[in-house]
């Protein structure tokens, strides 16, 4: 099977945001497949699960093939192949309110839709394929534009206050109740590769409010505190959305515990480290 069995087309504004977790859409999404090539000739891929009702066998055998199929002969080969196929298609690069330096393509088949988020870069997820069911997500398009749901849809957010364990809550996703959480203007911290952020006090250090959380780098060293109040959300294009039941599970676990501060702020010098962050693998893909 090559990769021409499954020719990629690029995407209209209105779709890119298909590459990331909805609203409707989720409906229709059967899940997402998330992967990198490490060092450029590796591939390594983590599967999340949006309906299970819809992962039957038809759905799993046919993903096979795609993801193989665009293995072989094209840009999911290795990091390599994914930089060429996209410098030869700088068409599809994404919006900037999608995010500039992604590439968006599309893979139709007769049950199926196969939204691709391509990032070629080293050291990063490279890419991205949410899996959608063509019947729902065509009924999904009938609902109103997703501009006027936003604005009556609340989103499912975490919540952290200093010294509490983290809590699930329902908000709008409007500058008042964002700002109503963190009581003050907000600022969007992105410490995440997944697609979500963390929206904070702006003025937290010099309102002197009470230290909450530490963010630490890849080897556990703090290179930042979080004072205040703030919350966690998912993040689509432009918009603030909800967060998957995983990432409230995932951001629960690592953030439900309070870091006493009772160590100081600035690191003591230690031995260089490598510059290159070594991620955490989920299992390779097998075929």
């Amino acid at each position: 099977m090559s990769a021409e069995a499954y020719p990629l087309q690029g995407l209209d504004k209105d779709e890119e945001l298909l590459t990331f977790s909805g609203y409707a859409e989720e409906q229709a999404c059967i899940g997402h497949l998330r992967g990198d090539f490490a060092q450029g000739t590796e591939f390594w891929t983590t599967w999340w699960v949006h309906q299970e009702e819809l992962v039957d066998q038809d759905f799993k055998d046919e993903l096979d093939s795609v993801v193989n199929a665009l293995r072989k002969n094209g840009p999911l080969k290795n990091l390599s192949a994914m930089q060429s196929f996209c410098w030869k298609h700088k068409q599809a690069q994404m919006s900037p309110e999608s995010g500039k330096d992604y590439y968006g393509f599309r893979v139709d088949t007769p049950k199926r839709r196969y939204y691709l988020r391509f990032l070629p870069l080293r050291g990063n997820y490279n890419f991205y394929i949410y899996c959608y069911q063509t019947d729902k997500l065509e009924r999904a398009a009938e609902l109103p534009p997703r501009e006027e749901r936003m604005s009556k849809q609340t989103i499912k957010v975490l919540v952290v206050e200093p010294t509490k364990p983290c809590e699930v809550r329902e908000i709008l996703p409007d500058l008042k109740s964002l700002q109503g959480v963190v009581g003050g203007k907000i600022e969007m911290v992105s410490p995440f590769t997944e697609s979500a952020a963390i929206i904070c006090n702006a003025e937290g250090k010099n309102l002197n409010l009470p230290p909450n959380r530490l963010l630490c780098d890849c080897y556990g060293d703090p290179y930042d505190v979080l004072c205040g109040t703030f919350l966690i959300v998912g993040v689509g294009g432009e918009n603030f959305i909800s967060l998957t039941d995983f990432q409230l599970r995932s951001y629960k676990e690592m953030f439900d515990h309070p870091h006493l501060l009772a160590i100081p702020l600035e690191v003591p010098d230690s031995p260089e480290k490598p510059t290159e962050q070594k991620k955490k693998r989920g299992k390779t893909h097998e075929r």
